[in-house]
């Protein structure tokens, strides 16, 4: 599957599918590393996704003449 071509809400599932996967334990070494590896490009694709999507919000705030441009305060919910 091209991973660049998947939505964030399909990596996200996937990626939860591999985690839930790996908790279970029932997985040998070699495809427990292809899964791993397979989560990390994942991740990668929705910190990706989510980067452009704030980048994208602040461009529309900007140009909407607002104050100060969108933030992320890293560490909080």
């Amino acid at each position: 599957m091209a991973t660049k071509k998947i939505s964030y809400e399909d990596a996200m599932k996937e990626l939860e599918s591999i985690v839930q996967m790996l908790e279970e334990g029932n997985v040998s070494l070699e495809d427990s590393l292809d899964m791993y590896q397979r989560g990390i490009e994942l991740t990668k694709l929705c910190q990706e996704k989510l980067a452009a999507a704030e980048d994208k919000l602040a461009k529309v705030v900007t140009e909407a003449d607002e104050e100060e441009p969108f933030q992320v305060e890293e560490g909080k919910k």
